[in-house]
C-alpha cells in the first residue's frame, strides 16, 4: 500500500528533526492529503447505504489515514493544531471532518467488533496469518481510541451515544464536533492486544521464538469477558 508506506516515511521524516527533511515532510503530507480525497470512494463508508460488516476492510487505507491525521498533531501544518481552553489539542477543520469520516466508516464496517473480525478468516486458514490479521486490526482500533481520546475533552465523554447519525457540524473543530464522531470505549468490543514479544520481532529468528509461546487464534470463541469496552468506565475516566 504506498499510501501507507508514504505516511509512514512522512512521521519518520519529522521525527529526524532536521529542518530540510521536515520541510520535505510537510510537502509529503499535503501531496498525500489530495491523494486521500481523490481516493475517498475507495475507503469512505461514513455515508455508503446499505454498508455491513460484510464489506471490504480498506484497513492498509484506513492506518495510513490515522498516521495522516497523527501528524497533522505532530507537527502543526500551517497552524492546523492547537490547544483549547482545556488544554486538549484540536485540528482545524478539514482534519477533523478526516478523523470523523474515518471513524464512522470503522463504525458502520462493524471493525470494532471481534466476532467480525473473527468472521473474516476460515478454519482452514494459516495460524500466523489468522494472528497477525486480528492484531492488526485490534491495535490499529486501539491507536484510533488513543487519539480521539487525546482530541476528547470531558464534555464530550458525557451522554455518549456510540453509533449514532453525524447531525452534521459544518466543518467545526473537532473539540466542539458530537460524541457521536468519537471512538469511545464501550464501543470497543475485542480483548486487548497480546504477544508484544512477537508482534514486535524484526527477523526470523526473533519471531521463531516469539511464536512457541503464542496460542492459535480461536475462532469460535468470541472471548466477551476480556473485551475491552467491559472495562470502558474505568478507560472514560482515565
Amino acid at each position: 500500500m504506498p499510501l501507507l508506506v508514504q505516511s509512514i516515511v512522512v512521521i519518520g521524516m519529522w521525527t529526524s528533526g532536521v529542518p530540510n527533511t521536515r520541510s520535505a515532510a510537510i510537502e509529503l503530507h499535503q501531496t498525500l492529503n489530495a491523494a486521500i480525497y481523490q481516493q475517498r470512494d475507495k475507503w469512505d463508508a461514513s455515508t455508503v447505504v446499505n454498508v455491513s460488516s460484510a464489506c471490504e476492510w480498506p484497513i492498509p487505507m484506513y492506518q495510513a489515514i490515522l498516521l495522516h491525521i497523527i501528524f497533522a498533531l505532530l507537527s502543526k501544518v500551517n497552524g492546523s493544531s492547537t490547544l483549547d481552553l482545556d488544554l486538549k489539542p484540536t485540528l482545524k477543520s478539514a482534519d477533523a471532518e478526516l478523523l470523523a469520516s474515518l471513524v464512522k466508516s470503522c463504525r458502520k464496517l462493524g471493525v470494532f467488533q471481534y466476532k467480525n473480525i473473527l468472521a473474516r478468516f476460515k478454519p482452514d486458514d494459516l495460524d500466523s496469518y489468522v494472528w497477525v490479521t486480528v492484531e492488526e486490526i485490534k491495535r490499529f482500533n486501539l491507536a484510533l481510541f488513543k487519539v480521539c481520546r487525546r482530541l476528547s475533552s470531558e464534555r464530550q465523554h458525557t451522554n455518549t451515544h456510540a453509533g449514532g447519525d453525524d447531525p452534521g457540524t459544518g466543518g467545526a473543530p473537532l473539540a466542539v464536533t458530537p460524541t457521536s464522531w468519537l471512538l469511545t470505549a464501550p464501543e470497543l468490543e475485542f480483548p486487548m492486544q497480546t504477544n508484544d514479544s512477537l508482534w514486535l520481532a524484526t527477523d526470523k529468528e526473533e519471531w521463531t521464538a516469539a511464536v512457541d509461546n503464542v496460542e492459535a487464534v480461536d475462532l469460535t470463541n468470541m472471548m466477551e469477558s476480556k473485551w475491552i469496552s467491559k472495562s470502558a468506565d474505568i478507560l472514560q475516566l482515565t
